[in-house]
């Protein structure tokens, strides 16, 4: 993955974001913190694949903030301006809010994403008794998104069918 260019996502994001060590970190108006890393993940499609974090750093909460949703878009626009990958989206399933979280983050990138820009596929599934959420962002200018959709669509069809069925 290329460098981000942090002063050209502080252009759009109304909160001020920095790195601490290999995360993204921003303070809102309401005492809150956040953080945001990326993780290198196995490739999808022949195409490098980073899953990425977006956390609150403290268990305190406020009133929503669109402004939290406009800096984390600045923050996944700078990811794909100079990189062709995929970005892969897990929900935290660590308090059993994942469906929450899911259903808030792709209303946030169908709300932010610029239109026609991009492929998001989503999947969800009982693995284990636990409930289980992923998405994939992929720019649709990447040459390897047919590879790439065929792929995850291949592995949520396995997650989704269960023996018997």
């Amino acid at each position: 993955m290329k460098q981000f260019v942090l002063d050209r996502i502080n252009k759009i994001a109304p909160y001020k974001v920095s790195i601490e060590g290999k995360q993204f970190v921003f303070d809102t108006i309401y005492g809150l913190r956040y953080e945001v890393r990326f993780f290198e993940e196995q490739p999808i499609g022949g195409c490098e694949t980073w899953q990425f974090s977006f956390a609150k750093a403290n268990d305190e909460s406020a009133a929503e903030d669109p402004y939290v949703r406009f800096t984390l878009f600045a923050i996944i626009d700078e990811f794909f301006m100079e990189n062709e990958n995929v970005l892969l989206y897990i929900c935290d399933s660590s308090d059993s809010r994942e469906a929450a979280r899911n259903r808030l983050f792709i209303r946030w990138f169908k709300e932010s994403a610029q239109p026609n820009r991009f492929t998001i596929r989503s999947v969800s599934a009982t693995i284990e008794g636990q409930g289980f959420y992923a998405a994939i962002i992929v720019e649709n200018r990447n040459p390897r998104l047919t590879d790439v959709t065929a792929e995850f669509d291949k592995t949520a069809v396995s997650l989704t069918n269960k023996p018997g069925e």
